[in-house]
């Protein structure tokens, strides 16, 4: 993977999500290559072109974000929406723990979204900030074979459910990104993943995009063409209700 440097004159932006006032980016691209990963649209093209294999580094983010909350009123911030702030790049340069820390002094919440298990590491921020934080994960499946296949280079989703639990014993609010739902896969172990952990469940469809053109992305793009997605949402619903779990679809419309 090629690791490049930058500096930035912007730390922190507006969301578009539900839910989050803000959104920070420790870095640009993200090395899980994930097939279905939306986020190439918003990277340059050379990023967007070699998924996976380029990140860049925001070196100088944290002074900047420092400045920037000054002038800011305080809100929800997403860590993070076009990159995972815990990738394994983030073991070494701790950008995201600069970050968390930053934002929780200065009074902002911090929503965490993210495929590793390297958030342990700050389970000790989040501990002592818990009224201040929640934790979620995004599993698109429990099976570590067909995630090695559509994650190429994520942490496997066991080793996901095993971070999970334990910062949901550390009494962190927890939740569970369904998304996208990879057409025909079970989700009822996910719904009891949530269960257990008495995480809240998001969930949202296999989102076709127009990078989709070759190989097994390609082929789940066919898939969900025809995939009855109305009739998915109501079964995950009615299971989840069955089960006493929180869920909601992640957006309002297909």
């Amino acid at each position: 993977m090629l690791v490049l440097r930058r500096k930035v004159r912007k730390a922190i932006g507006r969301s578009k999500l539900p839910e989050l006032d803000y959104t920070v980016n420790p870095y640009i691209g993200c090395a899980h290559g994930c097939i279905y990963c939306y986020a190439r649209l918003y990277c340059e093209k050379d990023i967007a072109d070699n998924w996976g294999k380029i990140v860049v580094v925001k070196e100088n983010i944290c002074e900047i974000l420092s400045r920037e909350l000054r002038n800011l009123r305080r809100g929800i911030v997403a860590l993070s929406t076009a990159t995972d702030a815990y990738q394994l790049l983030e073991e070494k340069e701790k950008l995201t723990r600069k970050i968390l820390g930053i934002l929780l002094e200065n009074g902002f919440r911090v929503s965490i979204q993210t495929k590793s298990p390297l958030v342990l590491r700050d389970i000790d921020i989040l501990v002592e900030n818990a009224e201040m934080v929640d934790v979620g994960f995004t599993i698109t499946t429990l099976r570590d074979d067909l995630a090695k296949e559509i994650e190429p280079n994520a942490p496997l989703p066991s080793e996901r459910a095993k971070a999970l639990k334990k910062i949901s014993m550390e009494g962190i609010r927890t939740w569970i990104f369904l998304g996208p739902i990879i057409p025909g896969e079970n989700f009822e172990e996910i719904v009891e993943l949530a269960k257990e952990t008495e995480s809240h469940l998001y969930y949202d469809k296999y989102r076709i995009k127009p990078f989709m053109t070759s190989g097994l992305a390609r082929e789940l793009a066919e898939k969900a063409r025809k995939f009855d997605w109305y009739g998915e949402f109501r079964k995950i619903k009615s299971y989840c209700e069955s089960l006493g779990v929180s869920a909601k679809p992640a957006f309002d419309s297909f």
